[in-house]
């Protein structure tokens, strides 16, 4: 469980939450509702029967004007999925963590460019590309704000375009990947691979010697190309959620 506790932590870091509850070994972040990775309530180290925690949780996000998610990984054990399936809440979002050593790693090639900080340009590319709304990419633009470790933030063009992104964050050992996105009509030239390769040159300058990433399950395209890059999956954690 060490390196999931590891991961699990450099992930909160790099995708942080305006609000943190600690309660009976449970981790509650809110966000505004932006991403379920910042809004949902995740076990740590449960202390306490999950009925009297499923309680408490249920009622803090309702206070919050928040939807309840629990985002179950391997810490959480079994009962909390089967109760919370009992009663009602939707399995959703199966997702990878993957890792890769970057003790081999070779130099990016490609059109790449890497800044310290978010420019407007980034940050206008990749909410067309996203599709994220005035509101939603306000709360993008809080979250980022908030990370207190080293970014990168990745844009790749063709024909002097911008036409993917990407960042990354680096902490300690370890670098995250986070926000990849590639225009649809680029997709498939090996875009995203550059994008990829390019941060984790730009983490491993940094001091890491690991990577990591959160792919969902049925993003197909994207499992095969981090495979091919020697990414390996870790563990796997999903949603339960009201619908």
């Amino acid at each position: 469980m060490t390196d999931i506790f590891t991961l699990e932590a450099c992930a909160f870091n790099a995708w942080p939450a305006q609000k943190t509850v600690f309660h009976e070994g449970w981790v509650l972040r809110l966000a505004g509702g932006y991403t379920k990775r910042a809004n949902s309530a995740n076990a740590w180290q449960p202390t306490a029967s999950f009925d009297s925690v499923r309680s408490y949780i249920e009622s803090l996000y309702r206070r919050q004007g928040l939807p309840v998610i629990f985002r179950l990984t391997p810490l959480a054990g079994d009962a909390p999925g089967r109760q919370l399936e009992a009663a009602g809440y939707e399995r959703v979002d199966p997702t990878e963590v993957m890792t890769l050593g970057l003790g081999n790693l070779k130099e990016s090639q490609g059109t790449v460019t890497l800044e310290s900080l978010r420019t407007q340009a980034w940050g206008n590319g990749f909410a067309l590309l996203s599709g994220l709304d005035a509101p939603r990419r306000q709360h993008h633009d809080t979250l980022l704000d908030a990370i207190v470790w080293p970014v990168a933030y990745a844009t790749v063009y063709r024909e002097g375009q911008p036409v993917g992104y990407g960042l990354a964050v680096a902490e300690g050992d370890w670098v995250g990947l986070f926000d990849l996105v590639v225009a649809p009509a680029w997709r498939g030239r090996g875009l995203g691979r550059q994008l990829v390769s390019a941060l984790l040159v730009w983490g491993k300058r940094q001091g890491a010697r690991q990577a990591y990433l959160q792919v969902t399950d049925s993003n197909t395209s994207a499992i095969g190309l981090y495979h091919s890059l020697g990414f390996e999956r870790r563990y796997g954690y999903h949603y339960r959620v009201l619908m």
